[in-house]
């Protein structure tokens, strides 16, 4: 009954360990769905965290780190840097603390356990608490310097477990020192990333900001181009009246070519939208693009206009290039959109697979990486209308609906008052 009872608290402190630094794990970078992977993962989080770390034990250390870093390259999504660098950011640290309470203190038993279930704990609320956004991301070049910042806590451990002494038992004040600040240098990793994910994001902003105030400048400019066309046509109705009958078809003909990827059509009670829609209109109509409008908007929408061509300026630019490459018959998007009640809701559709999806079934998606070559000038349609949702306590979602993708959005918009 004894070593049934043990095994089995050994086990449950074992697990809580384990969902504590999974925990931790999946606030730094973000888990993959499979349920075997995250299972491997929690068993090598467990492993590791309740893992006993002798000087000069290399048999201890060793498989186990192995074992956690194959878990997080399975078992986590991002680029190889992000999930290495993660992975050896944890590893060091818990590996550290480890090696100070196994071979610094007079503790035993019980009391061991208890201590580094403690860290676990604290070490998960300091992620939590003090780490990067939910979701951040940082750039190749930051990720690297993030990993070369890493490798020096990590030599620290590797080296003093490793190359001492066997007939080393006890920490000297210089072993001491050196985990410690192996220990504590996740402090500063940590700090850095979150500064770095903060600077990201701002450039990122920055360059959304500037994108959308070009394309509303953009559609400022055709909107007076389309007024200063409808000011002159009375002109050129009396010049048309004024030629003979076979120059007045001729110029007539051109004229309505001249006006037709710059008529504005009215398709709902803003202004705005309007243009936006008018212009993506026509440039579906020589790009062969089908496509179906449905926008219920009574009235002006309470949106900066700069917001208003995030929206459904980069929304509508993603599906046109979505279904460009794909046979004539294909080629369709549509989008319906209504206001009431202060929300404002957006499903735009268009014929196209997400990958890892599966028919039938809707599945959130996170924004995609462009496809583009030039990264620098694109790959900000979805966080720039993911920027001006979230001015507005709004949401978005890439899924696939059976034989089509559906970008769906909502915001909740209130009128100021008075308007």
């Amino acid at each position: 009954m004894k070593e049934s009872a043990k095994l089995i608290l050994s086990v449950l402190w074992l697990s809580l360990m384990g969902m504590l630094l999974l925990f931790s794990v999946g606030r730094l970078v973000r888990l993959r769905p499979q349920k075997l992977r995250r299972l491997f993962l929690l068993f090598s989080c467990g492993l590791m965290g309740g893992m006993v770390i002798f000087i000069s034990d290399w048999h201890n250390i060793v498989p186990t780190f192995l074992i956690f870093l194959t878990a997080v390259w399975t078992g986590c999504e991002g680029s190889r840097i992000k999930r290495l660098t993660v992975g050896l950011m944890v590893a060091s640290t818990v590996f550290s603390f480890n090696a100070l309470v196994d071979n610094g203190t007079v503790f035993g038993g019980f009391m061991v356990i208890l201590i580094k279930l403690c860290f676990c704990l604290g070490f998960c609320v300091v992620i939590w608490k003090y780490g990067p956004e939910r979701d951040f991301e940082l750039s190749p070049a930051m990720w690297k310097l993030l990993f070369l910042l890493t490798l020096p806590p990590v030599g620290i451990v590797f080296s003093l477990i490793l190359l001492s002494d066997s007939n080393i038992y006890e920490l000297s004040v210089q072993y001491l020192i050196l985990l410690l600040l192996s220990l504590f240098a996740f402090a500063g990793l940590l700090w850095t990333m979150v500064v770095l994910a903060k600077q990201q994001k701002l450039e990122a902003e920055a360059v959304m900001a500037a994108q959308n105030a070009r394309y509303y400048e953009a559609m400022e400019q055709q909107h007076f181009e389309i007024r200063r066309l409808k000011h002159d046509m009375a002109n050129h109705l009396q010049t048309a009246l004024a030629l003979p009958e076979d120059q007045k078809k001729v110029y007539l003909r051109e004229l309505l070519e001249s006006t037709e990827n710059t008529r504005t059509l009215k398709y709902c009670g803003d202004n705005t939208v309007n243009i936006i829609l008018s212009a993506k209109e026509a440039s579906m109509k020589q790009k062969g693009i089908e496509f179906h409008v449905l926008a219920d908007i009574p009235d002006p929408l309470p949106m900066e206009k700069p917001d208003i061509c995030a929206v459904f300026g980069n929304a509508l630019d993603n599906a046109m290039e979505a279904v460009e490459g794909l046979p004539a018959e294909k080629r369709r998007i549509s989008l319906e959109a209504r206001m009431g009640k202060g929300l404002l809701a957006v499903s735009i559709r268009n014929p196209g697979k997400l990958s890892e999806s599966r028919d039938g079934e809707e599945i959130k998606r996170e924004i995609p990486v462009t496809t583009k070559t030039d990264r620098s000038a694109h790959g900000f349609g979805l966080p720039s209308i993911r920027a001006a949702l979230d001015r507005y306590s709004g949401t978005m979602e890439l899924r696939q609906s059976g034989e089509e993708v559906c970008l769906f959005l909502y915001c909740h918009l209130q009128k100021e008052k008075g308007s």
